[in-house]
């Protein structure tokens, strides 16, 4: 897919409003994942390099109002240190305040300003929020993949006043995934894991018309087993999809695609979910919580990778972030990590549970052809949808 590339524009002492996507996991004040950070950098230095004024914007969270809990102060020691430079931040993204700082500039210069989403102009597509921030600069460009999908003020509507270019990060990601949703190295495995079936349909049967096999867990699992009358106990599910699952199923009948449910799942036997019990899913009990696939699912799951040419992934495939519901996610992890490494296997992962699960299992995105850091994006991509972001560039 074509996109205008920083590369083609002259940047030298010229202003950039650079859209990232900071918003990363933190708790008890420490980021847990760079990822995303780490993803923003090779575009950032580009632009130093070039002797540009950088200006980097970004959202963090979904606040109702200003909150010093989701400011994106919280991330600028960590970005200072990565880029062995000192990055300036101004606690508020448009007015006077920044117009100054801005103003005061010079090439090479960074500046992070303020959670976009304290302003809820940012979500609405506001033009004249979206003009407030053009006026900042020369050029616009847009390195935020995982925020393209969304019809937002510093997304799309940005690009009606300011030249506007994609930044590294977007254009590999449009690049691999372009390539993996092409369908051609087969046999093609998808493991769609998670909570919401809501926001995963469309994809769901779109895999359904093009992938080889189908590999479900977490609730979206449940839901499917709930379907086929098997009993899952007290685990989470989502009410009032099963036209839906219906449809998949038939889709996935009238392509010849499989579709992979749990043989075997780990529960929770106490409430604080630290220890696991295994149990096959037709041995299910009225109190149990499914939390993880069991190893016999888990084995089946990695016979089936090791068959096919490409996969696709989103969302892990149980509560990874307890010791004892992990073994799933992170074993699998590790076989398409291998097979990745083995040159046998194109693995694509998407979305922010599967960037920490990664490092969970203790790898990094070089040990897979590409991790997106796409999660909603990632789905809309896998379905066939228009990205605001990227049309908008497009135009």
């Amino acid at each position: 897919m074509n996109v205008p590339s920083i590369e083609n524009c002259d940047l030298h002492n010229k202003t950039v409003l650079l859209r990232v996507d900071f918003n990363v996991p933190i708790k008890d004040g420490e980021i847990r994942d760079v990822t995303r950070i780490l993803r923003a950098l090779p575009t950032i230095e580009y632009l130093v390099n070039a002797s540009a004024k950088i200006i980097i914007i970004s959202h963090f969270g979904r606040p109702k109002a200003r909150d010093n809990n989701l400011s994106l102060k919280n991330v600028i020691d960590t970005l200072s240190q990565l880029l062995n430079k000192k990055v300036k931040f101004i606690d508020d993204c448009v007015g006077e305040k920044v117009q100054k700082a801005v103003s005061a500039m010079d090439a090479r210069d960074i500046i992070l300003l303020e959670n976009l989403r304290f302003y809820k102009e940012e979500e609405q597509s506001d033009s004249n929020f979206a003009k407030q921030l053009a006026s900042l600069a020369d050029i616009y460009v847009n390195d935020a993949f995982s925020c393209s999908h969304r019809a937002h003020a510093s997304i799309s509507r940005i690009t009606e006043f300011l030249p506007s270019y994609a930044g590294f990060c977007l254009q590999d990601e449009l690049k691999y995934l372009e390539k993996a949703v092409s369908f051609k190295a087969k046999p093609i495995t998808a493991i769609v894991g998670g909570a919401k079936m809501s926001t995963k349909i469309k994809m769901l049967i779109k895999l359904t018309e093009k992938v080889d096999y189908l590999v479900l867990g977490g609730a979206i699992a449940n839901n499917f087993l709930l379907f086929s009358k098997v009993n899952i106990g007290k685990s989470f599910f989502q009410n009032g999809v099963d036209d839906l699952l219906h449809n998949i199923v038939e889709t996935a009948n009238k392509n010849n695609c499989k579709i992979v449910v749990p043989e075997d799942v780990l529960v929770a036997v106490n409430p604080d979910y630290s220890t696991s019990i295994s149990r096959r899913t037709e041995s299910i009990l009225d109190g149990d919580i499914i939390l993880d696939i069991g190893p016999q699912t888990l084995s089946t799951i990695s016979r089936i990778i090791a068959s096919s040419k490409t996969l696709l992934w989103n969302g892990p495939i149980g509560v990874f972030e307890h010791s004892a519901f992990a073994s799933g996610t992170i074993g699998v992890m590790k076989v398409v990590s291998d097979l990745t490494h083995k040159g046998k296997l194109t693995s694509i992962i998407g979305g922010g549970d599967s960037l920490s699960a990664i490092s969970a299992a203790g790898l990094t995105d070089k040990d897979f052809t590409c991790v997106s850091t796409g999660g909603g994006a990632f789905l809309s991509w896998l379905g066939g949808n228009e990205m605001p972001g990227v049309a908008a560039l497009q135009k």
